[in-house]
Parts: C-alpha cells; structure tokens; sequence
C-alpha cells in the first residue's frame, strides 16, 4: 500500500511540475468560460506529504486583466511555416473600419514576440524564461501555466483554467473566451501525424531541431477541443490555398472552414498597409 500512495506522489508531482507532457497522452477537457464571469482561480502552489497523503496548498489568482474592445473578431498567431511569406504588418496595422469595429484583436504564440507584438501573447515554459528576462513582460500581457506563474512572480498572467494544450490551441481559446465570434488562425500548420517539425523557429532557442518528429495529434486534438468547446464562434483556418490538408480531427467541426490567404484579407478587409 506504501508503495502504491508512493507512486501517486510522484504523478501527483509529475501533473505540478510537467503537466503539459502528461497532458499529451491524458486530455484535459476545456470548460465553456468567458472573461465576463470569470473572477479567477486557485492554483497548486506546492504539495506536502502528510501522513502519508499528498496535500496540496493554493493560492486563488484573480482576473487581472480587462479587455474592453469593441470588435467581435480576432486573429490567432501560431508559428507554422505557412505564414512566413505574410507581412504581419497587415494584421498591426488594420484599422477595422468605422470607429475600428471590424479591427482584429491579436492573439499569439512563444517565439512571435521576437518579431512581432500581438495584444496577448501566451508562452510555453521553454519560452518563458527568455521572455521574462526582457522587458516585454512590462509592456505587454503575457499568458503561461501555473508552474511558470511560480517561478517567475509578477511576470506573467494565469490562463484561466490553467488548460494544458499547446500554446496555438491557447491563442485561440483565449480569442473565445475574451468573446470573440470570429477567429482566423494564421499560421496553424503542425497537424500532420508525423513527419518534421513544421515552424518557423525550429532550430532557435526553445525550439527543436529539424530532424525531430512533429506531435500532430496533439496539436490536433487541443485545438479541437477549443473549437467544440466554443460552437458558437466561427473559425478560420488560413493557408495558402484553401483545399489544404485539414487533420481528420477537425474536419468534422462544422465551425470551422478554411480559406486561403488573399481570402483572408478580402474577408477580414485588411486592405492596404497604412503606417
């Protein structure tokens, strides 16, 4: 029996420290929130071993973000390849029309920052140190896991549930639940079974290497997931061409749809680079 509540320490251990690999074989289900009516959420901050049962102490994390915007559409950022010959420039600098009704709200991923700011940025723990040691962390809102929120205090903001998908699958669950209706995912190409790595930084800090083996199912069952979760909204994958390949996964998901990029533009009515 000893040796039984042993081994669930170290799971219990394991889900604290390295949930996001756990994760990958042992879905967690998203739950349908919104930022309207979320105040926020206990975390596990550390688990004590009393009497033989692992005890975890928390802390509540409020809600410290207000996003007022008065658009109802957004843009996802992940890092595929597919996205290297747009100029993000369209998505900084849109205008949205009348009063910016139409303007796309920014959601990206890790390695963007480096070259581009989008309104929200969410971070994996291979990326978080190197974003906490810039100072971007003190203009901008960056979103990580709880086991990053404790190791580097006042840095980084908690996603609310605490969702252990990859950080593409975050962008653009974030977009919902900040309650937007549309969500164009730019960039979203890693959903293939196997094969290489498909992203723009692979090689660079953070990153795998080329040779190694892509997890598109993974990638595929997150971002499913999102898009279920949240029926309501319309999603969009881009790519450059429409009939791309789509995992079995999500084609199914009667609210998503993918177009290609000079649809995008058409659609979401990005015009002309104006700076």
């Amino acid at each position: 029996m000893q040796d039984l509540q042993d081994w669930c320490g170290i799971i219990r251990f394991l889900l604290l420290a390295a949930p996001t690999e756990l994760n990958k074989y042992c879905m967690q289900k998203l739950k349908q929130l919104y930022r309207s009516n979320y105040a926020g959420e206990n975390i596990v901050t550390q688990l004590n071993l009393t009497g033989g049962e692992w005890m975890p102490e928390t802390e509540f994390v409020p809600n410290a973000v207000t996003n007022t915007h008065s658009t109802t559409q957004a843009v996802a950022i992940g890092n595929g390849e597919s996205r290297k010959d747009f100029n993000l420039n369209f998505i900084k600098y849109h205008q949205g029309g009348i009063l910016g009704a139409n303007k796309l709200q920014s959601y990206g991923c890790n390695a963007l920052y480096r070259d581009f700011a989008p309104d929200f940025l969410m971070v994996s723990r291979e990326i978080a140190g190197e974003v906490a040691a810039t100072n971007y962390c003190d203009n901008h809102i960056v979103y990580a896991h709880a086991d990053v929120l404790l190791e580097y205090p006042g840095k980084f903001y908690l996603i609310p549930q605490n969702i252990q998908f990859d950080m593409g699958a975050v962008a653009a669950y974030m977009a919902c639940f900040d309650g937007h209706k549309k969500v164009f995912l730019v960039g979203y190409d890693q959903y293939h079974w196997d094969g290489p790595v498909n992203n723009i930084y692979t090689g660079t800090p953070g990153y795998p290497v080329e040779d190694e083996s892509n997890n598109g199912e993974f990638f595929a069952r997150s971002l499913a997931d999102v898009i279920a979760t949240y029926p309501s909204v319309d999603f969009i994958r881009v790519m450059p061409q429409e009939t791309h390949f789509m995992h079995p996964k999500l084609t199914p998901l009667v609210n998503l749809r993918q177009m290609s990029y000079r649809e995008f533009v058409c659609e979401a009515d990005l015009g002309t680079i104006s700076v």
